[in-house]
């Protein structure tokens, strides 16, 4: 890892090839519109502006991306045009210049636009407001003083949050051939009985505390499957402190993105959770949603990345002198979004004869469970893995 004062020069970084090839390396392999990518639609559907990228601008019905490239020939610019509408959502990542026409354009054409540090803090969104509902909102806003309702939404999504956990262990577990080790055993019963006393739970603070509980056993078992390169001991954040909570926080912030992105694109208010609700300037309704799909998305994506050697713990990370934390440097950034994309657009059958889906469906059917239980009081049962 580097140490790096803040705001620090970001690394020069990597250029990938254009398309994605099953005989390149996954560090050269890319399925987003990065600066230095041009990949149909029907694989990719993400502009991400990253640290070289040095301007952003309209050119008729194409985003205009002006990048620094670096490699054997030297530091150079290059430039890509991305057609809008091969564009589905943009995410800024620090600071690249972006010109006003780009985002208002953006707006018109519906595409959301979300914006986090380099270092992985949430900053918001810009979304169009095109899909307001009014109805919808008032109900949402009367469910969210109604503790009945707010306490059985929150069991019901720590119960599968707890449950996909213990699943993502028995994953884990099944392909190391150690299903049957005391630990991993002890670990996938604590949960199950977790997640059984969170969705009986009487109050929210019962509820948090049940999720606490199964945190704690589920973390400190994902650790025995980190490689040694990249170890995880447990989970920090604020600043993470080594690369494996690096990795965990940058992925949960960009999960969480794609999840208000999905709030608000059916007409709900981010702000009005269940769970997390007692937050003040939080995106709450997003953090309650996102939290099935934190090992399901999250976790096991980090997994990938570490177990592969897809990211290197010197290369790919940096120390920042201001708060002490560890954070993905510029290259270790643009692997992560590769793996990332590739994750969210793969397909998969969520149960046994269940037509195909993808994550990113995943989530918008997790949006709209939950307003089949704000409108009809329908008893949804969230995301659980396969």
């Amino acid at each position: 890892m580097r140490s790096t004062a803040a705001p620090a020069v970001s690394p020069t970084p990597v250029r990938f090839p254009a398309m994605c090839s099953s005989s390149t390396t996954p560090r050269n392999r890319s399925c987003v519109w990065s600066p230095a990518s041009c990949v149909p639609k029907k694989t990719m559907a993400s502009l991400i502006l990253n640290g070289d990228t040095l301007r952003v601008t309209l050119q008729s019905k194409r985003v205009e991306v002006i990048y620094r490239v670096s490699d054997e020939q030297g530091e150079r610019q290059e430039t890509s045009q991305v057609p809008l509408f091969d564009i589905e959502r943009v995410l800024v990542v620090g600071r690249p210049a972006v010109t006003l026409p780009v985002l208002t354009r953006l707006m018109d054409e519906g595409i959301p636009c979300f914006f986090i540090t380099r270092h992985g803090r949430w900053r918001g969104s810009l979304l169009p407001d095109n899909n307001l509902n009014a109805g919808r909102r008032i109900r949402q806003y009367e469910s969210g003083t109604d503790p009945v309702f707010s306490l059985a939404v929150a069991r019901r999504l720590i119960h599968a949050k707890i449950r996909n956990g213990r699943r993502v262990l028995q994953r884990l577990a099944a392909n190391r051939g150690i299903s049957d080790a005391s630990d991993q055993v002890a670990a996938c019963e604590a949960l199950r009985d977790l997640a059984d006393q969170a969705l009986a739970a009487e109050t929210p603070d019962l509820v948090r505390g049940f999720e606490g509980i199964a945190a704690a056993h589920y973390f400190r078992r994902l650790g025995d499957f980190f490689s040694e390169a990249i170890p995880f001991t447990n989970r920090n954040r604020r600043p993470p402190r080594d690369p494996a909570n690096a990795l965990l926080s940058f992925a949960y912030t960009v999960l969480l993105g794609e999840v208000e992105g999905a709030i608000r694109a059916h007409g709900l208010d981010a702000g009005i959770g269940c769970l997390h609700c007692d937050r003040v300037n939080t995106p709450s309704l997003a953090l309650d949603l996102m939290e099935p799909l934190r090992p399901a998305v999250a976790d096991l994506l980090v997994l990938n990345l570490v177990n592969h050697n897809m990211v290197n713990p010197d290369a790919d990370f940096e120390v920042n002198s201001d708060d002490g934390g560890v954070y993905l440097s510029e290259t270790g950034r643009k692997v992560f979004f590769v793996m990332y994309e590739q994750a969210m657009t793969r397909r998969f059958a969520p149960s046994k004869g269940a037509p195909h889906t993808d994550l990113r469906k995943v989530i918008d059917d997790q949006v709209c469970a939950y307003i089949r239980v704000l409108e009809s009081g329908s008893e949804e049962v969230f995301f659980l893995l396969p």
